[in-house]
């Protein structure tokens, strides 16, 4: 017994069985209109529009001195562009739930992050009053963000109500990458001078970056799909990571949030995922601080020790990383190799919530092919009083094999088409093979309230491997992911 289930644009399959289910979807005989809303063409038409146009809403996160003062003066001058792709949250399991509406109620069993919001979506969708929707917290597959958008259960919500019966859905892999709500794209510019002494006098930082459009009470799939609207611009990104943590002079760090709210369905919605925003902009500034160190000839850890002097507790972290791993001062890039692989180090330093880290990335650079491999991460990580040693060494150690994935591997592809990475072969992500060594140091602060640990070191991995690959080779990477093309392409730039 299949029911098809018809309501404005939704349309699905209710069957007694999960594959009579499935074989019932695949034979339905739809055609659907051509959508009014047309795709990017690819990722340099993304980039384009988040480079011109306007923001709807400017971060002043840091404004001090004078800029042009600071650039008037400088004898040298840096600027430079990094680009951030769309990123899935890549739920190894994807999103499930059973929804059993009867009349004016609905009780609802789905593993979301934010449980009252989707009790608060599913009221105004079955349009029934919040205290009527009975909602059961289930472990589901891991996240950092998806399931806050919790799309599942509205589409077990609406076909329940049709069927007046239970309903479990469980969408299908193809499903889960096109429509998973992904990390948004971002396009950061970085203006740098020194002065004659070779010290920073100016640091302009810009990062433009989408909201997530899946929040703020904006409707999900299946509300949109029965006809509701966003009802706002959506959440802004975050704003940390942009380089504020370092004291210059003349300093102005911003991040603007773009329009990207669409009236109608399209695979590129977005939404938060680990550490939002921040992967992007420390790539940015990280690498631009790399840059300034190798240009003048410095140490990369004695030229950030120079300037991180507004909290104590980032020299700190930083100095017990490069201690545990080894490091020995010296410039980037390090001495040319002969043979194809060159090995290089790079450091990063980040402030995520007032939780401090620093990692240093030992790398493996393949001249002739372009592969990197991460060797080593080392990773010292402060978030105050530190209550369970043993679960935030696993929670960093997942930041990190999630990190070297984002930085090496993962990129929505897509042109004016749809959305084409759709299962793990076209979207790859981190393998056994592929984990490098991982040393932690914690550094533990009774004397502190205790911090956030599940998601701060994420954030320096992405710049320390960007920074380890030029140390090897001499390339400064722009672009996330670090592809063997893109570093092919930056060693012959």
């Amino acid at each position: 017994m299949v029911k098809v289930v018809r309501e404005g644009n939704f349309v699905g399959v209710v069957a007694q069985t999960e594959w009579a289910a499935i074989q019932a979807a695949r034979a339905l005989k739809i055609t659907w209109a051509e959508p009014a809303l047309k795709m990017p063409s690819g990722s340099s038409e993304v980039f384009d529009y988040l480079k011109n146009t306007k923001s709807f809403k400017d971060n002043m996160v840091a404004n001090r001195g004078n800029l042009d003062s600071g650039f008037s003066q400088a004898q040298k001058k840096y600027e430079s562009t990094y680009y951030f792709p769309f990123q899935l949250h890549g739920m190894i399991g994807p999103p499930c739930a059973v929804a059993d509406v009867r009349a004016d109620k609905a009780t609802i069993w789905t593993g979301t992050q934010g449980p009252f919001r989707t009790r608060d979506a599913i009221a105004l969708m079955l349009k029934i009053p919040p205290k009527n929707v009975h909602l059961l917290y289930r472990e589901g597959s891991g996240s950092y963000g998806r399931l806050e958008s919790d799309d599942v259960a509205e589409d077990a919500a609406l076909m329940s109500r049709a069927v007046g019966k239970p309903v479990r859905v469980q969408w299908m892999r193809e499903d889960e990458h096109a429509w998973d709500p992904k990390g948004p794209a971002q396009y950061t510019t970085v203006r740098a001078g020194v002065d004659a002494q070779g010290k920073v006098i100016a640091w302009d930082y810009m990062d433009r970056s989408f909201p997530w459009t899946e929040s703020e009470a904006n409707p999900l799939l299946a509300s949109t799909q029965i006809g509701m609207k966003p009802t706002g611009p959506g959440f802004l990104n975050g704003a940390g990571g942009g380089g504020q943590i370092y004291t210059f002079e003349n300093q102005k760090v911003l991040a603007a949030s773009v329009p990207w709210v669409q009236q109608g369905q399209w695979p590129l919605r977005t939404s938060n995922l680990r550490a939002p925003g921040d992967l992007a902009r420390v790539f940015a500034s990280e690498s631009t601080i790399d840059e300034i160190a190798s240009d003048l000839h410095v140490d990369p850890v004695q030229f950030r020790m120079r300037y991180l002097t507004s909290d104590k507790r980032i020299p700190d972290v930083l100095m017990a990383t490069v201690k545990k791993a080894g490091w020995s001062d010296r410039p980037s890039p390090a001495p040319a190799s002969s043979g194809n692989i060159a090995a290089g180090r790079g450091v990063a330093v980040a402030n995520r919530a007032n939780t401090m880290t620093a990692a240093v990335a030992e790398v493996e650079v393949d001249k002739t092919t372009g592969e990197v491999t991460v060797k080593k991460i080392t990773l010292a990580h402060d978030c105050g009083l530190i209550v369970n040693p043993d679960g935030l060494k696993n929670q960093i150690e997942g930041n990190i094999l999630q990190g070297v994935s984002r930085a090496l591997l993962e990129e929505v592809q897509f042109d004016s088409t749809g959305q084409k990475n759709l299962d793990w072969n076209s979207y790859p992500v981190i393998r056994f093979q592929q984990v490098p060594e991982v040393e932690i140091v914690l550094i533990n602060r009774p004397e502190m309230q205790p911090l956030g640990g599940g998601e701060p070191s994420i954030v320096p991995i992405t710049a320390a491997i960007a920074n380890a690959i030029f140390d090897a080779t001499g390339a400064r990477m722009r672009q996330v992911p670090f592809t063997p093309q893109r570093v092919l392409s930056a060693l012959k730039a």
